[in-house]
């Protein structure tokens, strides 16, 4: 029902554009939706700073859960109002390595981490800036926890405000025993599976898990926290017997951050400006971010982010039902919901 009734008002609005804009071409309300059709023009959009300077720095924001966009039928529609993290991202760093003006990027991060993958590959991505010999200043905002100080470690330097929550370097992994829950309602639980493949149901929340599979799954655990020690450790130039300490889980304040070696400096967005800048080796630069000509999906999207909890209500419904059917491994700080 909910689905007939958003085609329908996606077609309505598409016949009200066909009237009111009889000139449009076809085309061009195709790329008007957000089609693939065109290629939109990229240019800069001046921030703050030296606005008569040459030099810039690009400004590149990661803010909120990090997930990768699914990419089934759904995400196709016009009107999907959940932002692009990772396609947002790649286009903010291709612009940083093939513009010659841009010499730093500063990227602002808030968030309490999120997938694990996803985590690495933002990772990832900004560590492509070393190659193209531009330097990376991350600056923490509220929160830069988990999978985002993950991401925050491929910057040649850390900063945080004064006020940010720090670290929860570690990985966990939810699930839920319902077998005495399903008992009660007379509910019962019934799985096939082939006797060659006994651990197929791992994590059923309708069965106990066995001593066996805990093991199991400890044992992936562990692993993938090694890495996000080992990861840590590159970045902060530290060997990881010393970050080991650092990562149970805990958070920090900036201060505390400061004095673990986790960050290299507390200040605000001007400092963080500041400190790219003698890294770059700049006197004087302006601060300037990625600017594109936008879809009506894109306008859509801004305009519930910024108006709507809806974004987040249906971002936190999805993940629900996701997490109740599939094992998911996180580098997140769990935060109470509201």
């Amino acid at each position: 029902m909910i689905s007939l009734r958003r085609s329908f008002c996606m077609i309505s609005l598409l016949g009200c554009l066909l009237v009111c804009a009889p000139g449009v071409k076809a085309q061009g309300l195709f790329d008007l939706f957000g089609g693939s059709g065109s290629s939109s023009k990229t240019n800069v959009q001046f921030v703050e700073g030296d606005k008569d300077a040459d030099d810039e720095i690009l400004l590149i924001k990661l803010r909120g859960v990090i997930q990768e966009k699914d990419t089934d039928d759904r995400e196709g529609f016009p009107f999907d109002m959940r932002k692009d993290m990772m396609g947002t991202l790649k286009k903010d760093i291709k612009l940083a390595q093939d513009r010659p003006n841009v010499k730093a990027v500063l990227v602002e991060i808030d968030s309490p981490g999120g997938e694990v993958t996803a985590s690495d590959i933002i990772h990832h991505e900004l560590s492509r800036l070393k190659g193209a010999k531009k330097p990376l200043v991350a600056l923490i905002g509220s929160m830069g926890a988990s999978g985002a100080y993950y991401a925050a470690c491929a910057a040649d330097a850390i900063m945080a405000h004064p006020t940010s929550i720090i670290g929860s370097i570690g990985v966990i992994m939810h699930t839920a025993n319902l077998e005495k829950l399903a008992a009660m309602v007379g509910y019962k639980d019934i799985v096939l599976k082939s006797d060659k493949s006994p651990r197929k149901d791992i994590m059923n929340p309708f069965r106990e898990m066995t001593p066996e599979e805990r093991t199991m799954l400890l044992s992936l655990l562990n692993n993938v926290h090694d890495r996000f020690i080992s990861i840590v450790a590159a970045g902060r130039k530290k060997t990881a017997a010393e970050i080991t300490p650092r990562a149970d889980g805990s958070i920090f304040t900036s201060d505390q951050a400061k004095e673990k070696g986790l960050i290299d400096g507390i200040g605000y967005r001007e400092d963080a400006i500041e400190k790219a800048k003698a890294l770059a080796g700049l006197k004087t630069a302006k601060l300037v971010s990625r600017k594109t000509k936008k879809g009506l999906s894109e306008l859509f999207s801004q305009f519930a982010e910024l108006n709507s909890g809806a974004p987040t209500f249906m971002s936190r419904i999805e993940q629900l039902l996701e997490n109740s059917s599939t094992p998911s491994v996180r580098y997140q700080l769990e935060l109470p919901t509201r």
